[in-house]
């Protein structure tokens, strides 16, 4: 007769390694990574919420995401750490989860003989390692991506983390980041000492969501005096003490970028906490010619043969902006170029004319570079729900069936529009999805595209109405450039939340040709 299987109580053997935990706190070796000053005063804060904030280069996710975490991870018995990023690759292609696993485990595994496994994959496609800690089982770190704050609630269910780390705080656009995540925080048990929320970011306005929860919400009023919540921490990480760890001239190069730009230098240079004002050129501080655009008159952008082309398509009765893109993978991260484009303003042409010179521009590249593309469409949804009466039909319907009549004329596949997700603050979202990817060099954009160049340089935000908007500086006003923008970010919005499957770069990223 088969012997009955013991069942394991694991809440029993939890409460069993509790006290063996903190009886042998005393027994941890004295090792510390490498941290600067303020680094240091973060590793060793309780608080249950901490923020740190900074310019880019100043080691805030080092510390945080880094060192913070894994000594929670190797500490804890039965730790389950989350790493929370709103796009998958800005954390893989040398953001936090690349650090995470090239420079800080490596200290830890040098430092004390820390184990841990490889990156693995688990049935949600979350990326995780599982670290030993010291009472020899293991505690798990997880990736995960949430682009927007109206997915994180569900996106997180199930989890009882007992540390989450939020990267790029400022550039998720609601407070759902927040409050639904700190709900789920404290539930996990067999860990000692605090089970914290670690953000980091650059910082914004003191209009930002982020600004009021941890600079304005934490006082309160205590027997009629203004007091500090202590479960808050604010640290500003400045840039100088982490210079040494900076490649050669990126200090030096930060500071040309702010350079006259008064609130820019003040946000990235002293940390400080400034709204741009309404109705300024949305992308005026973070758009720079001379690193943005590649070419001239004659020489723009070649598209790279190993990855496909992307249309993004903002279709009208008068006005129309088809822009040609790609998103390239690489060593360094996705670079995203803009390298051709289809805009007309204030003319009517039919889409019996548009889609055929559309056509003739992709099947032009074709030929140019000796290979067929795969040409992947995205516009917003409205050109699905649109409704032409003059032609009884919608503009992705009527765009679809004359570009199979010219099919087989132009050696194409017929154009089929996939739909960018339309939502409330999408706009909002698509402007700041368009910031991060000019502050963090992720954009290069041909001379020949003359659209788009002026857009960055003319697109100007809208002013205050009777009510204040705290995200109007991310609200583009109505003008002749704001076709341009729009189909370009509608490509960025699309894609940005599931980029990062891409194989890698086999040649250079940027060609440039004649």
């Amino acid at each position: 007769m088969p012997k009955k299987k013991t069942k394991i109580d694991h809440k029993i053997l939890i409460e069993k390694f509790a006290p063996e935990q903190q009886q042998n706190e005393s027994d941890a070796k004295p090792w510390i990574p490498s941290l600067s000053p303020t680094q240091r005063k973060i590793f060793d804060d309780p608080a249950k919420y901490i923020l740190a904030y900074g310019e880019r280069g100043s080691g805030k996710t080092f510390s945080l995401g880094g060192h913070k975490l894994v000594r929670h991870a190797y500490e804890n018995f039965n730790a389950l750490a989350l790493i929370i990023v709103g796009v998958r690759s800005q954390a893989t292609l040398g953001g936090v989860w690349h650090k995470l696993q090239i420079e800080i485990l490596p200290e830890w595994v040098e430092g004390i003989g820390l184990s841990h496994t490889d990156e693995r994959q688990d049935t949600q496609k979350n990326l995780y390692i599982d670290i030993e800690n010291r009472f020899g089982g293991h505690s798990r770190v997880v990736l995960i991506s949430v682009p927007y704050g109206a997915f994180i609630k569900d996106r997180i269910k199930g989890f009882e983390p007992s540390l989450v780390f939020v990267d790029e705080l400022t550039n998720l656009d609601t407070q759902d980041y927040f409050n639904a995540v700190v709900q789920q925080l404290g539930r996990r048990q067999g860990i000692h000492g605090p089970q914290q929320y670690l953000a980091a970011c650059n910082p914004d306005g003191k209009s930002h969501w982020v600004y009021k929860r941890f600079f304005e919400e934490p006082w309160k009023e205590v027997d009629g005096e203004t007091v500090w919540n202590k479960d808050y921490s604010l640290y500003h990480v400045p840039i100088k003490e982490n210079e040494k760890n900076l490649p050669p001239g990126y200090y030096d190069r930060i500071m040309e970028a702010v350079k006259g730009d008064p609130i820019e230098e003040a946000r990235m240079v002293r940390g400080e906490w400034i709204d741009r004002p309404a109705g300024d050129a949305i992308f005026g501080p973070y758009y720079n010619k001379n690193l943005h655009e590649v070419g001239d008159a004659k020489r723009g952008i070649v598209p790279n043969p190993d990855f496909p082309i992307l249309l993004g398509w903002d279709p009208g009765s008068v006005n129309n902006a088809i822009i040609f893109m790609q998103a390239l993978s690489g060593v360094d991260g996705v670079i995203w170029t803009v390298f051709d484009e289809f805009v007309t303003i204030n003319k009517k042409l039919p889409y019996t004319t548009i889609v055929p010179l559309v056509m003739r521009k992709m099947a032009s590249w074709n030929r140019r570079c000796g290979h067929k593309f795969k040409f992947n469409h995205i516009s917003d949804n409205s050109a699905f729900n649109q409704f032409r009466a003059k032609t009884g039909s919608y503009d992705v319907k009527d765009i679809e069936d004359i570009s199979k009549s010219k099919a087989e004329t132009f050696d194409l596949p017929i154009i089929r529009m996939q739909a960018c997700p339309k939502f409330a603050g999408s706009v909002e979202s698509r402007v700041r999805l368009t910031i991060g990817k000019l502050q963090n060099d992720q954009f290069m954009v041909s001379s020949q595209c003359t659209s788009i160049t002026r857009m960055f340089r003319n697109l100007i935000s809208e002013k205050q109405g009777k009510t204040y908007d705290p995200n109007i500086s991310f609200k583009p006003k109505r003008s002749t450039y704001i076709h341009a923008f729009d189909a370009m970010s509608y490509v960025f919005l699309y894609y940005d939340a599931s980029f990062s499957k891409s194989t890698q770069v086999k040649s250079e990223i940027i060609d440039i040709g004649s």
